[in-house]
């Protein structure tokens, strides 16, 4: 326990009502054993947060101060106080908060995205052109309702798979958890957005797709990294570039409003996968190596997913403007592949895990492919 007695001005001492100060003290003298005025007891009194960027606000990183700023290794309460307050003598733990330490879940820069989330915030009902999608050729209406039944599909996913961790994930790493939130609601948001589209023009959802690495994402309880590694890194570079170029190919503009936005989601999603692996092989470099072994697995499921045809003949239609032009469109679908496996393979570099020289034979196709122009 930190006293700040010598810290407090008259001023501050005055700031609080001597009755709430006597009853407070009481209070806790009841629960820890020792009496105290409560401005004796704060770690802290007196630590006050400033805006970094007038423009900006007061934000989660701002009010990173003094012993409320330290993020530790390992996170000892499994309970759900906050960080920085005053834990009680006999409290005991909580169920769940399994993930502890840092190295299993932090990122420096999950403050600073859920800033991002919460300041771009929009939603799919007003903000969406929805007047500019209609008057699109059958066939091309077929296509879009079949990418959008499988993004729908992958949303519904990532809602799940991140929904089922909250428990798990210890409250001390509170950014990581607010980052997470938004996360989830960028999620529902896709999935709201991409079922309306398909309901725009009485097209519908169509086919789900084989869903070999949705189950895989579903299925992995051997650790929230694992789980995020997963879901943000190796399903999330390919639904990223899947926004990517239809953001830039889609047949209407509310197409590519629509793809835009959710792709600076997605973005945002990669970005924490991307910090917390590289983290977390800063703190434990020995799980690198148990990565890439693990992530063949994943892969696998990955190409049985790939051996489908239906994602790709349906991008195909709307990259060529129709069933008439998918050889053309097919060309633009290769590029798309491509750059997602490009994508997987450096990013996993970027955080120390080497995949290239090992990759399955059905992604290292693409990586084999000679260089052609990419969108975007």
């Amino acid at each position: 326990m930190v006293s700040t007695k010598d810290k407090m001005s008259a001023d501050a001492r005055s700031a609080l009502p001597e009755d709430f100060a006597q009853r407070f003290g009481a209070q806790f003298s009841e629960v820890s054993g020792a009496s105290a005025d409560p401005r004796e007891f704060s770690l802290e009194w007196g630590t006050r947060a400033k805006p970094g960027n007038l423009q900006a606000g007061l934000t989660i990183d701002d009010i990173n101060i003094g012993l409320y700023g330290h993020i530790p290794d390992r996170a000892e309460g499994r309970n759900r106080i906050p960080r920085g307050a005053i834990p009680l003598k006999g409290v005991t733990d909580v169920g769940g908060y399994s993930v502890c330490d840092a190295h299993r879940l932090w990122s420096d820069q999950a403050g600073q995205l859920y800033e991002e989330a919460i300041q771009w915030r929009w939603q799919t009902a007003t903000d969406l052109p929805w007047d500019t999608g209609h008057d699109v050729p059958e066939d091309v209406e077929l296509a879009v309702c079949q990418v959008a039944t499988e993004l729908c599909q992958q949303a519904q996913t990532e809602i799940d798979a991140i929904s089922k961790w909250f428990r798990e994930l210890n409250p001390v790493f509170h950014e990581v958890k607010l980052h997470l939130a938004c996360n989830v609601f960028d999620a529902a948001r896709m999935f709201d957005g991409y079922y309306k589209r398909a309901m725009l023009n009485g097209g519908g959802l169509l086919v789900e797709s084989s869903g070999y690495m949705n189950r895989i994402i579903q299925e992995c309880y051997s650790g929230w990294t694992e789980t995020s590694t997963l879901l943000h890194l190796v399903r999330g570079t390919f639904t990223q570039t899947v926004l990517r170029y239809l953001a830039a190919c889609g047949p209407t503009r509310l197409d590519r409003e629509l793809a835009a936005r959710c792709l600076a989601d997605t973005t945002r999603h990669i970005a924490y996968a991307m910090d917390h692996l590289r983290f977390s092989f800063s703190k434990a470099p020995e799980r690198a190596k148990a990565y890439a072994v693990s992530l063949i697995a994943a892969e696998a499921q990955v190409a049985r997913d790939e051996a489908d045809p239906v994602l790709w003949e349906a991008l195909a239609v709307i990259f060529g403007g129709g069933i008439r032009g998918m050889d053309e469109g097919m060309e633009v679908v290769k590029r798309l592949r491509r750059d997602w496996v490009n994508g997987y393979v450096d990013r996993l570099a970027w955080a120390g895990v080497m995949r290239q020289d090992g990759l399955h034979p059905a992604l290292r196709q693409w990586i084999e492919e000679p260089e052609t122009a990419a969108v975007g």
